[in-house]
């Protein structure tokens, strides 16, 4: 009878949580992961992966379409990077954050039309 209790709860938080993600509640999504540990936001216009990094992050841009400028920012604002970038649509940049210290960046895409999206990066070694 216990065994049998346990089977049903596990059952019913199973079909909540699945319940939930088909609703498209959240904001976040499995469906589509890239390389990286966390979870992309569903409507992510770019996306940085792995996450946390060590030597190398990917940023690809599945939203974006037109010239953009991708900057890096420290934690306590400095701007770290920036890079002009041509034509966006469906392209991946591969940055090297081999001399970046540990710690927690700001990856940030603007263009020129006002779009102005940021991702948070983790650079762990």
């Amino acid at each position: 009878m216990k065994a049998m209790r346990t089977g049903s709860i596990l059952a019913a938080v199973v079909m909540v949580m699945s319940t939930a993600a088909m609703a498209g509640n959240g904001p976040y999504t499995t469906l589509h992961w890239g390389d990286g540990q966390y979870a992309q936001h569903n409507d992510a216009q770019i996306v940085v992966y792995p996450n946390p990094a060590n030597d190398q992050v990917s940023i690809t841009f599945p939203g974006l379409q037109g010239d953009a400028t991708l900057s890096i920012y420290a934690e306590d604002g400095r701007l770290v990077r920036s890079i002009q970038l041509g034509e966006t649509r469906d392209l991946r940049t591969v940055l090297n954050v081999e001399d970046l210290a540990n710690g927690i960046y700001l990856v940030r895409v603007v263009q020129p039309t006002g779009f102005d999206y940021a991702r948070r990066l983790v650079v762990a070694k």
